[in-house]
């Protein structure tokens, strides 16, 4: 991928990749939503699946897991910062694709928007350099499980 970027993507995917940190876009989607449809439990189920999506990742599998990231052991240049944390599963695509579950249980007619986006966040995370494909896809598969988690705990809790 590295080796087969198109200069005029560099941005874009870079863009991606900054907006997708830290799950900003997903709550700032929650808050929009609960706002607009009056709707409480919008932004608690989205800030519980991305906690989830981003704690599983970042704090439980990435140390267990150990992996380096592809700019450690191959060639190739990075677009944007060096994460100085490993590799698997990308923190990134968890959190993006557990918020997608949720914000697509929540609004069903729009979860082509918000599974499109978590898919470009992901796709920009091995665009960039500095995530392998399995990394993202894992990330992803953990995301899925905590925003269905997250939605399932919001219900049987009535929040």
């Amino acid at each position: 991928m590295v080796a087969h970027r198109i200069a005029f993507l560099n941005g874009p995917f870079w863009l991606l990749s900054v907006v997708g940190r830290g799950g900003m876009v997903w709550l700032g989607s929650g808050l929009a939503l609960a706002i607009a449809r009056k709707r409480r439990d919008a932004f608690t189920v989205v800030l519980l699946a991305v906690l989830l999506g981003s704690t599983t990742a970042d704090e439980i599998v990435k140390p267990l897991v150990h992996r380096a990231r592809p700019f450690e052991t191959m060639s190739g240049d990075v677009i944007g910062g060096r994460p100085d944390d490993k590799s698997f599963p990308s923190g990134h695509s968890a959190n993006a694709f557990a918020a997608a579950t949720a914000l697509s249980h929540l609004v069903p007619r729009t979860a082509f928007v918000w599974w499109t986006l978590a898919t470009a966040i992901a796709f920009s995370r091995v665009y960039l350099g500095v995530h392998y494909p399995l990394d993202v896809i894992g990330g992803a598969l953990l995301g899925v499980g905590c925003g269905w988690l997250a939605v399932w705990l919001t219900r049987s809790s009535k929040l």
